[in-house]
């Protein structure tokens, strides 16, 4: 006989729904108390109530006793848990999005429980289509088979790992105005609009310009800081594309994808340095499709619902992200157009990818509507449409609208082979060397022939959705040879499959003449890895090109310089039309945003007095040097850039 004081199945359910009711409630309520600011004299808000009533609730739950007829109708309106963690899910997200707006209504500076619900909500979507956990002997069982493949990935993201880390604050020599800029506002970060994690920055997510502040708090306002999330990024490029790779052409194709990746010069260069965003898609993108596709193609919706969780994080971050949410649907549309029997049999994974993006994109989304001109500020600036660049290129060319858009996008698709990699870098070597930049055609060749298989289908969208929206939504063209760094893991896998189907049709593929594929492979990974090396280390790393023109690599100097002077003192400059202190952000930041007096008269007009510093800029490093040899007993510097002598410094005796 069972025991009345036992609850049956019926009124564990109910006493469950109200225990969550209850608890959202005080969660809710605590929320919006915690949004209001504190006065102590005064009572707490009326808004305190809303957690009286939610802690009623969950009281409640402990004595919720139910008859027959009432068990029976409840047991005919059984929830799935899945469902109850889904709507959980919902709930936090919109809590996220409440509690932001009050955050941000209010002047709050920390966001930190705005996004502990935002992630929440992305771990119980995810969390709610998990499946059957896998043991320790499964997983142990699972390493033993796949140990030589993970050691082989683990030294090739170590290497990459070291070409990155060495020396990161060192080389390049200095940071360019750009890198400055944004470690300004990353400081900017603690107060006021981007302390919303959701804001956007020159389309950089505030979420990352937090975590650029955080890396400041520790290394300080030093090129360390700036570089030490891209170097990251650019580490975990290698296992992220791998798992893109292996999933699309194999364990071989995604080894060589890798290898050579890790030794790319561009994307060392790109690992090296903050001012590019787009170094970060280059980790983001791969996971995010090898989520979607594996997910697909297994029936593992969990999988897919982590694709769409991580994409709508990556909103957040910076906007490659839309090219992304653009290049999936359209896959999509066409997989339900071609391949209609396959995809609908994966249509709850398609669903759980949309499912997860919306859930999460809701605080972000909401900040874009309220600030539509954040979202849309790089292409305000850089726009093709915006700027009236197109228009203006049509008139002076004569050529049509598609004639001009298609020599954009085919000057996109050449920086990849042709054009020198000069903005941001100072390179005169294209992305791609001349080997694998011949094995990238072929494979271009070979991904549209066998673009039927899914795999490849989205290898194509990968490469092509980002050459076309850089090619026909971006300018200036010189801007190509940075920009498409979002598309190098996507054509590195294309040189790869290119390499991998040239062996096998020259007769010396994996399986037929294993010796031979091993020599030809090892050999040409080799020969990559000296001329990259060489690229970056020999011919760039030192050479003092990175940074463009000389005051843009004087204001970095001159920055970093005056970290020294002991405060308190004046900094006096002697300036003139082309070096001049205000015109690049990195003297600010470097400099701990140290005030800099301009002299562009002569020397004998400053009000120095002892302590203070003199700072002459190179076109005036001559004058500076006489008037020393007739004021000596100072503390001076010479700063030197390579072999030319760019900074003299002076402090008053």
């Amino acid at each position: 006989m069972a025991d009345p004081s036992k609850p049956n199945n019926s009124e564990t359910t109910i006493r469950r729904i109200f225990a969550l009711i209850g608890f959202l409630l005080v969660v809710f309520g605590q929320y919006w108390v915690f949004s209001e600011p504190a006065t102590l004299d005064k009572l707490p808000p009326s808004t305190f109530v809303i957690s009286g009533v939610g802690l009623l609730l969950f009281l409640v739950s402990f004595f919720i006793r139910l008859k027959p007829a009432q068990q029976a109708r409840l047991q005919k309106l059984a929830v799935p848990r899945r469902v109850i963690w889904i709507l959980a899910a919902i709930v936090f997200s919109g809590l996220a999005v409440f509690s932001m707006l009050m955050f941000s209504k209010l002047g709050k500076n920390t966001y930190l429980p705005v996004l502990t619900l935002w992630f929440a909500a992305g771990a119980f979507y995810i969390f709610s289509f998990r499946g059957s956990l896998q043991t320790l002997t499964t997983v142990k069982r699972w390493l033993r088979d796949h140990r030589a493949e993970l050691l082989l990935v683990a030294g090739i993201t170590l290497v990459a790992a070291l070409l990155r880390l060495y020396k990161l604050g060192v080389y390049p020599r200095v940071i360019d105005g750009d890198e400055g800029l944004l470690g300004l506002f990353a400081q900017s970060t603690v107060a006021g609009t981007y302390a919303n994690p959701f804001a956007l920055w020159e389309n950089f997510g505030a979420l990352y310009l937090q975590f650029v502040y955080f890396a400041i708090r520790i290394f300080g306002p030093t090129p360390l800081a700036l570089r030490i999330l891209p170097a990251i990024s650019g580490i975990l490029a290698i296992p992220a594309l791998y798992l893109l790779a292996r999933q699309i052409a194999g364990k071989k194709v995604a080894l060589l994808s890798i290898a050579m990746l890790a030794i790319s010069h561009t994307h060392i260069n790109f690992s090296r340095i903050g001012a590019v965003g787009y170094i970060h898609g280059t980790w983001l993108i791969p996971l995010e499709l090898f989520l979607l596709l594996r997910g697909l193609e297994m029936r593992k919706t969990w999988l897919t619902a982590a694709s769409g969780v991580l994409l709508a994080i990556h909103f957040s971050v910076y906007l490659s992200s839309q090219v992304v949410i653009g290049l999936i649907l359209v896959f999509m549309v066409i997989l339900l157009i071609f391949k209609r029997k396959w995809f609908l049999k994966a249509y709850r994974q398609a669903l759980a990818f949309w499912g997860g993006f919306l859930i999460m994109i809701m605080p972000e989304l909401v900040y874009i509507i309220k600030n539509p001109g954040a979202f849309l500020n790089r292409l305000t600036q850089d726009g093709s449409f915006q700027t009236g660049w197109l228009s203006e290129t049509m008139a002076n060319t004569g050529q049509s609208l598609f004639q001009v858009l298609l020599g954009r996008v085919y000057h996109a698709f050449m920086s990849l082979i042709y054009y020198p990699s000069l903005d941001f870098y100072g390179s005169s070597y294209p992305m791609l060397s001349l080997f694998v930049s011949v094995f990238f055609l072929i494979g271009l060749v070979v991904a549209l022939v066998k673009i039927r298989k899914t795999g490849m289908l989205l290898l194509n969208g990968y490469f092509w959705a980002l050459t076309l929206a850089i090619g026909i939504f971006a300018i200036p063209p010189s801007a190509d040879s940075y920009r498409m760094l979002v598309a190098l893991p996507a054509a590195l896998l294309l040189a790869a499959t290119g390499i991998n189907e040239l062996l096998e049709r020259i007769g010396a593929g994996w399986n037929h003449a294993r010796q031979a594929y091993l020599f030809v492979t090892i050999g040409l990974v080799m020969s990559l890895a000296i001329f990259n090396l060489w690229v970056y280390y020999g011919d760039f790393v030192g050479q003092c090109r990175y940074g463009g023109e000389a005051k843009s690599r004087f204001a970095s100097y001159l920055g970093e310089h005056v970290t020294a002077v002991e405060p308190g003192s004046n900094i006096y400059l002697l300036s003139d039309d082309i070096f001049l202190y205000g015109t690049h952000a990195s003297t600010d930041f470097l400099s701990g945003n140290k005030v800099i007096i301009n002299s562009p008269g002569s020397i004998d007009q400053i009000p120095a007095v002892t302590g203070d510093t003199i700072i002459a800029s190179p076109n005036r490093i001559t004058e500076m040097n006489d008037w020393i040899q007739l004021h000596p007993g100072g503390e001076f510097d010479f700063i030197y850039d390579c072999q030319n002598l760019i900074l003299l410094s002076y402090q008053i005796p």
